[in-house]
C-alpha cells in the first residue's frame, strides 16, 4: 500500500528548512517520481551534508522503495530490506529518530502487505499506530502546509486501521469514508509534494481497496501528465481503464 501508513510524516519540517535544502529536496523528489533513480541518487548523495538526517532518510528510503520494490527492471527485494534494516539500526529516542522510525515502519508495512506477509503487517501496523499517537501532539506546532501533510498521514492511518478491522466493526464505513474525503481535499493543495502524495494514495485506495477504478482514474491521469517519465502511473491508468 501506498496504502501504507504512509511515509508522509517525513515531510513535517519540509517547509521550515532553508531554501537551499528545499530546492534539493524538491529536485530529488521530482527525479524519483519520474523514475530517474541514478540522477536522483547522485544528487542526493552529493548533497548529503546539506540535508538534515530526517530528510535524507526519507528520500533514500522512498527511492529504494520505488527502485527495488516497484520498478520491474531493477526489482531487488533484498536491497530494499537492507535499506530498512539500516535505518532500524540507527534509531534513538530523540524526536527526529522517532520520525525516521515512523517512516521506516510505514514503508515496511507497505512492503509486507505487497508481499502478503500478513502476520508481520499486523505487528508493524500496531507499532506504527502507537508511534503515530505518540507524535500527534506535535501537530499543534506545525505550519499550515505541515498540517496538511499531517492530515494526509492521519487520513491514511485511519483508513487502513479501519480497513483491517472485521467487516461489522462499529463505524467502519463512516470512518473510511471520512478519511477518503480528507484525502480528496488534500489533492487540491498548492504544494506539489502534498498534491502528488495525496493523488497517488487516493488513486491507489480507490483502485485497490474501494474497487472503484473510475474514481481512481483522474488521479493517475494527473500523475502521468505531471511525471511523464513514470511508467508506473501509466500502468495504473491502464488498469483503471481496463
Amino acid at each position: 500500500m501506498r496504502t501504507t501508513l504512509l511515509f508522509i510524516l517525513i515531510w513535517f519540517g519540509l517547509f521550515t528548512t532553508a531554501s537551499a535544502q528545499n530546492s534539493i529536496l524538491d529536485s530529488v523528489f521530482t527525479l524519483i517520481y519520474n523514475q530517474k533513480y541514478n540522477s536522483a541518487e547522485m544528487l542526493l548523495e552529493s548533497n548529503k551534508s546539506n540535508i538534515t538526517p530526517v530528510y535524507f532518510a526519507v528520500l533514500a528510503i522512498d527511492m529504494a522503495y520505488w527502485k527495488n520494490v516497484i520498478n520491474d527492471e531493477s526489482k531487488d527485494y533484498k536491497v530494499f530490506e537492507s535499506q530498512l534494516q539500516k535505518y532500524h539500526q540507527e534509531l534513538t529516542e530523540n524526536e527526529d529518530q522517532k520520525i525516521i522510525q515512523l517512516i521506516t515502519l510505514s514503508y515496511q508495512l507497505r512492503y509486507e502487505l505487497k508481499r502478503l506477509r500478513l502476520f508481520s503487517a499486523i505487528s508493524t501496523r500496531k507499532k506504527a499506530l502507537e508511534l503515530f499517537l505518540e507524535l500527534s501532539p506535535s501537530a499543534n506546532k506545525l505550519t499550515t502546509d505541515q498540517r496538511e501533510l499531517f492530515k494526509l498521514y492521519q487520513s491514511l492511518v485511519t483508513y487502513f486501521d479501519y480497513y483491517m478491522k472485521p467487516p461489522f466493526s462499529k463505524n467502519k464505513k463512516q470512518q473510511m469514508d471520512a478519511a477518503i474525503r480528507q484525502m480528496q481535499q488534500l489533492t487540491y493543495a498548492q504544494n506539489h509534494i502534498v498534491k502528488t502524495l495525496s493523488s497517488y494514495f487516493l488513486g491507489k485506495v480507490y483502485l485497490r481497496f474501494e474497487r472503484d477504478a473510475n474514481k481512481g482514474k483522474p488521479y493517475f491521469l494527473w500523475l502521468k501528465q505531471t511525471y511523464p517519465g513514470n511508467t508506473r502511473f501509466q500502468e495504473l491508468l491502464d488498469e483503471c481503464e481496463s
